[in-house]
């Protein structure tokens, strides 16, 4: 992977950036991290840079990854990210010649980059969601469905009674309430497939080449430090926002029920912008770019054909 690293002052605090170069591209695609607390930078050897069609950007929001151990600040809010992620486009138009910047929200960057692209139409050429959040606790309610398809094709008696168990006592009537009544939820949903084998993410963290002994802080601080944000993505619901100024893309996976993509798919229709497209990504989940990179390569190319004809 050819990359270098840097940080910039970004919102008074120095900000970690890892740069991805494509010469002879004209285009740059920012990558909003999810979480809120989870680097994506660490992944970006999985994504075989070298091949991409355009310069990738990431960077390590406030509260997370390299960003969190180089400064100590109080737990950031909605409102910060927003300008830092204001500030950071504005450095990325100075330092790149192309003015073609293409936002990618994953997960919670989706929730970021829906409400920036709506606060600053103008400020980027597309966004992309990729594991975009709609309303959680309209996903959560899918995802469960999901599970009981899960559970009872295997009818494995003692998960079939765990079930019943959660659905006897689960609760979607608030975020408070969901999350208070979940408990087991999480372990029952791993065991069926819906999240990445955990140690397969942590060797893929470990062989990054920007990885550090580090940034282990970095995750076990990252919870607490966004617990204002994690409230903001349990609060947030994009079901009315379907006016765009710009085009829109949806990256997402055919097996995603961590963030149900049949929800986005139904938001999406609804969308009015100059230019949209849903790209449905085979044998991939969450994760589009790490779990299917051929195929969400082949969707950028696309979306760059079209932004940039």
């Amino acid at each position: 992977m050819e990359y270098y690293e840097e940080y910039v002052p970004i919102g008074k605090l120095l900000q970690y950036f890892l740069h991805c170069p494509a010469p002879g591209s004209d285009a740059v695609l920012l990558y909003l991290h999810g979480g809120p607390g989870f680097s994506a930078a660490y992944h970006a050897h999985l994504l075989d840079t070298e091949r991409f069609p355009c310069t990738l950007v990431f960077y390590d929001q406030r509260g997370t990854g390299k960003t969190l151990w180089k400064n100590r600040f109080d737990p950031p809010t909605f409102s910060l990210l927003l300008e830092d992620l204001h500030s950071t486009i504005s450095y990325l138009k100075e330092k790149y010649p192309s003015k073609k910047i293409l936002l990618l929200g994953h997960s919670w960057g989706s929730v970021l980059g829906t409400q920036y692209v709506q606060k600053y139409p103008d400020a980027v050429s597309a966004y992309i969601g990729m594991g975009q959040v709609i309303n959680m606790l309209r996903g959560e309610k899918i995802a469960f469905s999901e599970l009981k398809r899960r559970i009872f094709s295997r009818n494995k008696l003692n998960d079939v009674k765990k079930y019943r168990q959660l659905e006897n006592r689960l609760s979607f009537a608030s975020p408070a309430a969901f999350q208070k009544s979940s408990r087991g939820l999480r372990l029952l949903q791993y065991r069926y497939g819906f999240y990445p084998k955990i140690y397969t993410a942590v060797k893929n963290v470990c062989k990054s080449p920007v990885f550090s002994i580090k940034d282990v802080f970095s995750f076990l601080a990252a919870p607490r430090m966004n617990k204002i944000l994690n409230r903001f993505l349990w609060e947030f619901d994009t079901t009315d926002t379907c006016q765009y100024a710009l085009p829109v893309y949806y990256i997402l996976g055919k097996e995603d029920w961590q963030v149900p993509s049949t929800l986005a798919a139904q938001h999406f229709q609804q969308i009015c912008a100059p230019i949209k497209q849903l790209f449905w990504i085979d044998a991939a989940g969450h994760s589009t770019d790490i779990e299917n990179p051929a195929a969400f390569r082949n969707a950028l190319q696309e979306i760059l054909r079209q932004i940039c004809d």
